[in-house]
């Protein structure tokens, strides 16, 4: 059975998050989704992790942009893995699940993030198993005047409902909102718009009881995969759209 989520990192629970072993723990437990992060280095590879520096995931310090990709693989992800790039996930993950590449664009931190992740995207001709997303919608607007055929979504922290018209203005068709800010009233204005809700983090068993009461259609994000699947099995109501 496919599980009808998005393995938030790939499976951050049990493997370093956004690492290519991660990433096929997600693809061996059947998720239909996988969300990952692309910076770039400092000579301009698309390269995946959430942090805009390396310390917390890697034995080195300092900022991603800072060294280029070689000097990036150097440095040992907890002590077994080394930093992949985008172009490493894609050819792995071609053809097994959908793909949230959430740019870590702000501002212009990353000159050319957009066109990069989109020319790895043709390159590994992986266009229809992806959706660009991101916190910086000014990157996903960019991301739309370069290619009119990508899929897009907009992530949030907050409740944005004023956000629809934009959404619409770039043919943007899903938006991750944080779970405490879901509410029923928010998913039905997605829903009539045809836009894909996509609550986050969904990690607790609480958290799961809640979507299935209430948003039993909506695209969760979880970093506890076999918690999920196993609800996910037991609760047929969830079984829509997969």
């Amino acid at each position: 059975m496919k599980i009808k989520g998005v393995a938030h990192r790939g499976y951050p629970v049990k493997y370093p998050e956004n690492t290519l072993s991660s990433f096929q723990a997600a693809v061996d437990l059947s998720f239909t989704h996988l969300e990952l992060d692309v910076h770039l280095s400092k000579d301009g590879i698309p390269v995946l992790m959430h942090d805009y520096s390396i310390e917390r995931m890697t034995d080195g310090k300092g900022f991603i942009r800072d060294y280029t990709l070689d000097e990036l693989k150097y440095f040992r992800v907890k002590e077994v893995e080394t930093i992949p790039t985008l172009e490493e996930a894609l050819n792995l993950l071609k053809g097994q699940i959908s793909i949230l590449v959430e740019l870590k664009q702000s501002g212009d931190l990353y000159p050319g993030l957009e066109e990069k992740t989109l020319e790895v995207i043709r390159k590994t001709d992986t266009l229809d198993q992806c959706r660009i997303i991101g916190f910086d919608h000014f990157s996903i607007a960019k991301t739309r005047q370069l290619n009119k055929d990508i899929r897009l979504g907009l992530c949030s922290s907050g409740s944005m409902p004023y956000v629809f018209p934009f959404m619409e203005e770039i043919d943007c068709d899903f938006l991750g909102v944080q779970l405490r800010f879901m509410t029923p009233q928010y998913a039905a204005m997605m829903q009539e718009r045809g836009i894909i809700s996509g609550p986050w983090p969904v990690d607790t068993l609480a958290d799961m009881e809640l979507i299935a009461a209430k948003y039993p259609t909506d695209l969760i994000t979880t970093n506890e995969l076999e918690r999920w699947a196993e609800f996910y099995r037991n609760h047929p109501k969830l079984h829509v759209g997969v």
